[in-house]
């Protein structure tokens, strides 16, 4: 891959990423400090409001109306918070680090981030064979299409994937009738003019996130519960250590945009805490904006910061009481906001809760391999002592310290999950789990996040713990040179601590690396299971014919395919449109009729009266597939013994056929004929709305 176009995706994906967060945090006065984790939480919510918002009254999705939008949104929100400041002083910021504050606190907490990107992004770089492999799993070419489908429409809207997936029936009684799309909505403004293929794309976005906001996320969420630098910093340094989280969400699907919306949970907790803490109104915006943010990202995420906050503000009411009355009205002032900013959001995500709750995924251990999986934080990969041990002493210092012990409770109540999907078939607690699909790799993935900033207060704890001793043996020598302790001797004492702590906490992350260095491999490894650039569902002759096939196939055709091979990717690739554009996707009855009985199209008038209103004049044939099990389609087998198939192209594995109408019984006019029932919605071909809908097969699945 050429460097110019890979370093224009990384300087895009970072501007739409930060950018437009960055940019009304500064208008809210948010700590520029905080702003390198929180600006894409606010960010990700103010695209997805004026999305929402920017739809219903019929604006276009696009890089420039958008950037107009939070240029003015930024202005109004400037001058609120001008004309507040006119009548109220600002308070001064209280010290970051607080009483655990030192000289070079700053870059202690630089170099943890830093030793973390650098692991998590090369252990992702490696495993996707230079960000070059594409993922031969479920989820990412619905992504990919998305990501295209948004570009080329210009419009924020999650129903558009209804359209897209079950564009031959009744939308309304569709499986699939919204989606989730803030994520691909972002990166759609940005994509079209990188010059790289989707795929990469994804890659580069994923490996910008391992570099930088995976450790940034995690140095968040540590400060709700600490704001010891040592503690951040070693937290920051192991993020990337972990196989569960991030890497085994990202191997299997890949749920990219869940691993975004998790990023986003550390800086909203963070976010609401301080705003809440420091009593700051002009910051409610912001929340509205982070709380939004989560729900269009992944409206699970909801799930996964409201424990955390809940147990926060009733250690909170425990210590503070009647004080917490304002920082309680200052969350609940940003939920308000958040609901009418989100609520068209919302009302198309609740279309979905129903199919999403129905989901169940299969125990894959027993109770007490699950217990052994979360102990030794793994699920079906290598075992991590190493991380175990220092969230073991993460667990000790954070039951020494009874203001943080409200922590525990969301750690416990997802490890009981985590426990309860992978170790049970029960549904006892199935609506507690099924926000998450009832994924058990999800829930886990949760639960390890919250772990890790417990894995830096354990390094921490063992660093402080060897300052203490250090301090102390320079204070006993002291009072024996001189009897007593003199000034000269307490402040050698003091000053020898932090050097001590941070020696400690060095050494002792370099020789866990050290020993850690099998997880690096394995979590490349994780990856490559099934990200390949030649591989079982998409080869690279299959890649190559799909990027081209817009030389054969004209930009309104439909192209006859089967679902369970490469050809889901056609549009996020060539920007052709298959028949069936997803591996879940159920076909219609008139559907499943031609690919079960294309060859017989000369002689079956039902199977060419559906091929006619499907408007099918190409074909589409590969012999890859998503799973070893799935077989072809009955009416694809053979096509070279089809006499109306002509040959367009072949490559590899792959071909593309021409159907010859004018050799069938009523010749091309019984396809034009049907074109009526056909129509577009949008700028999209192949976006339809049938006006003949038919129903769908009668299939538990089709892959």
């Amino acid at each position: 891959m050429d460097l110019g176009p890979l370093a224009l995706s990384v300087a895009l994906i970072a501007l739409v990423w930060w950018g437009p967060g960055w940019l009304l945090g500064e208008a809210l006065g948010i700590r520029r400090i905080l702003l390198p984790a929180v600006a894409p939480l606010i960010g990700v919510g103010a695209l997805a409001s004026i999305g929402a918002i920017g739809h219903l009254a019929g604006m276009a999705w696009n890089a420039l109306t958008v950037a107009i939008t939070v240029l003015v949104l930024a202005a109004v929100l400037f001058g609120v918070r001008v004309a507040v400041r006119r009548r109220r002083a600002a308070a001064d910021p209280a010290p970051f680090f607080g009483r655990w504050g030192y000289r070079g606190a700053w870059l202690t907490l630089a170099a943890g981030i830093l030793a973390g990107g650098v692991v998590a992004a090369t252990s992702w770089t490696v495993g996707t064979e230079g960000l070059l492999g594409i993922n031969q799993d479920w989820d990412i070419p619905w992504h990919a299409n998305m990501i295209r489908l948004i570009a080329e429409n210009q419009v924020w809207d999650p129903s558009i994937a209804g359209n897209f997936a079950y564009y031959d029936t009744n939308i309304a009684d569709a499986p699939i009738r919204s989606y989730p799309i803030a994520f691909h909505a972002m990166l759609a403004l940005v994509w079209p003019v990188t010059g790289v293929a989707l795929p990469t794309f994804l890659n580069v976005f994923v490996v910008l996130m391992m570099a930088v906001q995976l450790p940034l996320s995690t140095v968040a969420l540590g400060l709700v519960v600490t704001r010891r630098p040592v503690a951040l910093a070693a937290a920051a340094a192991v993020s990337g250590w972990f196989t569960v989280y991030p890497f085994d969400l990202l191997w299997r699907g890949p749920l990219i945009p869940f691993f975004a919306g998790m990023l986003l949970v550390g800086p909203f907790c963070l976010l609401a805490v301080r705003a809440a803490l420091g009593r700051l109104w002009l910051w409610v915006p912001a929340i509205a904006f982070g709380a939004v943010a989560l729900i269009a990202v992944h409206p699970s995420l909801a799930f996964v910061v409201a424990p955390i906050l809940v147990f926060w503000f009733i250690a909170l009411l425990v210590r503070r009481r009647l004080a917490a009355v304002v920082p309680a009205l200052v969350l609940a002032a940003g939920a308000v906001l958040a609901a009418v900013l989100g609520l068209p959001i919302i009302q198309q995500m609740l279309k979905e809760a129903e199919r999403v709750s129905k989901q169940v995924w299969a125990a894959d251990t027993d109770r007490m391999g699950a217990i052994q999986n979360i102990l030794l934080l793994h699920h079906g990969s290598t075992p991590q002592p190493i991380l175990s041990a220092m969230v073991g002493l993460g667990v000790l210092a954070l039951l020494v310290r009874p203001k943080m012990w409200w922590y525990l409770a969301p750690v416990l109540a997802y490890a009981f999950l985590s426990a309860y999907t992978m170790g049970s078939n029960s549904t006892l607690f199935a609506s507690l789990t099924a926000p998450f699909y009832d994924d058990q790799w999800r829930i886990f993935g949760i639960l390890v996040m919250l772990l890790v900033p417990l894995a830096g207060l354990g390094v921490a704890q063992l660093a402080e713990a060897v300052g203490w001793a250090v301090r102390r043996f320079c204070s006993q020598r002291g009072r024996r040179a001189q009897g007593e302790r003199t000034t000269a001797a307490a402040h050698a004492a003091s000053s020898a601590t932090p050097v001590a702590v941070l020696a400690t906490a060095a050494v002792v992350l370099l020789l866990a690396g050290v020993v850690a260095r099998p997880y690096f491999a394995e979590n490349a490894a994780r990856i490559e299971i099934n990200t390949k650039v030649d591989g079982a569902t998409l080869s690279t002759a299959e890649v190559r014919l799909l990027t081209h096939i817009a030389d054969y196939v004209p930009q309104d055709a439909t192209v006859l395919n089967d679902s369970c091979n490469g050809s889901v990717w056609m549009y996020a690739l060539g920007n052709r449109m298959p028949m069936i554009r997803h591996f879940e996707i159920l076909p219609t009855n008139r559907q499943l009729l031609v690919l079960q009985k294309l060859p017989e199209l000369a002689t079956d008038s039902q199977a060419r009266a559906a091929a006619a209103e499907l408007g099918i004049e190409y074909v589409y044939i590969a012999d890859g597939t998503i799973r070893a099990w799935d077989e072809p389609k009955p009416g694809l087998t053979h096509p070279d013994q089809i006499p109306f198939l002509k040959l367009l192209a072949r490559d590899g594995n792959a071909a593309v056929y021409k159907l010859d109408w004018d050799s069938l019984p009523g010749g091309r006019a019984q396809l034009e004929a049907r074109a009526g029932d056909r129509h577009q919605i949008g700028d999209v071909p192949g976006i339809l709305l049938n006006s003949d809908p038919d129903g769908i097969a009668p299939l538990g699945r089709i892959c």
